[in-house]
């Protein structure tokens, strides 16, 4: 069955080279065109460049869905297009110029069998990023392209449980020559090079949270769950070897990892394998063994805070014993030590629901003016402390987890930042993008 799936993806990528975008010109793309770096700055057409965005992740997973079910010609997707059309249209004129989004639906198992059905693969996927990108220039708004690269070990869902096949995430990270890999780099070979010529695309992006898969049971073989995991230094040489693919097939675009933060015992995990507190120095190894030597261009951690105010990954040692946040500030610090700018590819304030569980009751009995949505009234006072500590760290570019879901049965309503309905946390965000673009000299 392997071997059929593998001769499949040859043949029908093959026949996607021929296969052009929909609408779209092939104008030639320059280095002005794309996000730049000098001497540590962002740039774009020529100017300083920073931005507190909003990430709308999902931009392709519900165009993907109605499609695979025959609904491409229905009012329901032209009103999903409609939507994603004036949320993109919001974001313009509230002076955001870019999104982020991931580029395969939900599971990786629903995408293998259209993609690899010629037909299926033009008038499902590829017409949903068409979509995606055509929408996304009417509005003027570009693009971080996350390609979803750990997504392509053997893994299903199969009547409500994981199912691990024979290459698990171990063969596809550590293993250059395994299948897995193999078929990631004709996938990305054939995405990068049909949207490179489009200046929709701002930046690529590797993966999502791939450090929070490395060394997560060392004691046990780095076997979680019933899967192999790979190793701090496994997600490095992969990042190195996924960012050297892109760039062969695209050089003048950058490249991001794709998240997230460190484990509070991350590196002590990988070097010892045990559960112990990194230090802040242990925690500046990892990132460096990440990205110092790798060819990805831009750090990128996920952050998010608590009702303490504190990265809510947890805390780490400082210099005197003392417990410390990783805080935006520390991560500027260490990406300025290896020469990387820092992006946070996802932020937000961790909401907490209003229920029984002993852990969510514990937050409110601590703090009992936080917020269990951003819908909530409580939510502003707490959007406006992490705005501010961005603001004040001055990481060149965010985005706000999450801009109004596509598949709200997906992702649970707290996150959801919508129109009409978290306007005050919106107004908190585009003042905080305001404050950045003034603070950076960007335009």
């Amino acid at each position: 069955m392997q071997k059929i799936l593998t001769v499949a993806w040859v043949l029908t990528l093959c026949a996607a080279a021929f296969v052009l975008p929909v609408g779209h010109s092939q104008a030639k793309v320059t280095k002005n065109d794309v996000l730049t770096i000098r001497d540590g700055k962002f740039y774009l057409e020529g100017k300083r460049f920073a931005e507190v965005g909003l990430k709308k992740y999902d931009l392709l997973w519900g165009l993907f869905d109605l499609l695979s079910k025959g609904k491409g010609d229905t009012q329901e997707y032209r009103d999903l297009v409609a939507k994603q059309d004036k949320e993109l249209r919001y974001m313009h004129d509230n002076g955001f110029r870019t999104t982020m989004f991931m580029a395969l639906p939900w599971g990786i198992w629903d995408f293998r069998p259209v993609y690899n059905d010629p037909v299926k693969r033009v008038s499902v996927y590829y017409k949903a990023l068409d979509t995606i990108m055509d929408t996304c220039d009417k509005n003027h708004i570009k693009v971080v392209y996350e390609l979803a690269a750990g997504s392509f070990s053997d893994k299903a869902i199969v009547n409500g449980r994981w199912v691990f096949g024979e290459e698990q995430e171990r063969e596809l990270v550590a293993n250059p020559n395994s299948r897995s890999r193999q078929e990631l780099y004709r996938y990305i070979d054939d995405v990068v090079n049909r949207y490179k010529n489009r200046k929709t695309i701002l930046m690529w992006g590797i993966t999502n949270e791939m450090t929070l898969e490395a060394d997560i049971m060392p004691d046990k073989g780095n076997v979680a769950g019933g899967e192999r995991k790979p190793s701090l230094a496994d997600v490095a040489g992969f990042f190195d070897d996924v960012a050297k693919r892109i760039k062969a097939d695209d050089p003048l675009r950058l490249v991001n990892s794709g998240g997230s933060a460190m484990r509070p015992c991350q590196w002590n995990q990988y070097t010892k394998h045990a559960w112990i507190d990194d230090t802040v120095d242990e925690q500046n190894k990892a990132i460096e063994l990440l990205y110092g030597k790798t060819a990805v261009d831009v750090v990128d951690i996920h952050y998010y805070t608590n009702n303490k105010c504190v990265n809510s990954l947890g805390l780490s040692i400082g210099p005197n014993g003392e417990k410390v946040p990783m805080n935006v500030e520390r991560y500027m610090e260490a990406a300025r030590r290896i020469g990387k700018p820092l992006m946070l590819g996802e932020t937000g304030t961790g909401a907490t629901r209003r229920d029984d569980k002993p852990e969510d009751k514990k937050v409110y009995a601590e703090t009992p003016d936080y917020h269990d949505s951003y819908t909530d009234p409580n939510a502003a006072k707490w959007v406006k402390i992490l705005c501010d500590e961005i603001v004040d760290a001055a990481p060149q570019l965010s985005y706000w987890w999450a801009f109004s879901f596509d598949l709200p049965n997906v992702e649970a309503p707290t996150w959801n930042i919508e129109i009409g309905k978290a306007d005050p946390v919106l107004a908190l965000i585009i003042d905080a993008n305001k404050r950045l673009k003034a603070k950076l000299g960007a335009d």
